[in-house]
């Protein structure tokens, strides 16, 4: 199969929110963590991803925030913690005079994994044409837009 065959539209979804949606899962699969090339990675499932990345996007987060951030279940998010933290990716750790609240902080191991994924992306990335670049990075501020509404409800 090339790669033409690969992005065709589903049918019926070829513009508006549909559209869009069924672009943004398209353009996942081809920044897929499971690549070849990211062999030296720690591989992580979906949840653990989600997880990993509330935490590097929001250092010295509480497990319950990342439940909010991410809307995964509580459970979820203590069964991929100790998960994270069996892999060397995550610390628990006290903020100074409180010894109840737990605060989740990557470790340096988590650092260098997110950056070779960012790596990574922005080499598949680069593959595209200069003018196709440039137009998604000037979607770049309405699709965070977007993210962030979502988020919120």
């Amino acid at each position: 199969m090339d790669d033409e065959t690969l992005v065709t539209p589903t049918p019926g979804l070829t513009s508006g929110l549909g559209g869009l949606a069924d672009v943004v899962v398209e353009l996942s699969r081809h920044l897929d963590l499971r690549s070849p090339e990211l062999r030296g990675i720690v591989e992580l499932t979906g949840t653990e991803v989600a997880v990993i990345r509330a935490i590097h996007h929001h250092p010295r987060t509480s497990p319950s925030q990342v439940a909010i951030t991410t809307g995964l279940a509580r459970s979820n998010i203590s069964t991929a913690l100790r998960t994270l933290e069996a892999r060397g990716l995550v610390v628990r750790e006290h903020p100074p005079g409180d010894r109840r609240t737990v605060e989740l902080v990557a470790t340096d191991l988590a650092e260098e994994n997110v950056a070779l994924i960012h790596r990574f992306w922005e080499q598949r990335l680069s593959a595209a044409p200069p003018d196709v670049r440039a137009a998604a990075l000037r979607a770049l501020p309405a699709l965070q837009d977007l993210a962030a509404a979502l988020a919120r409800g």
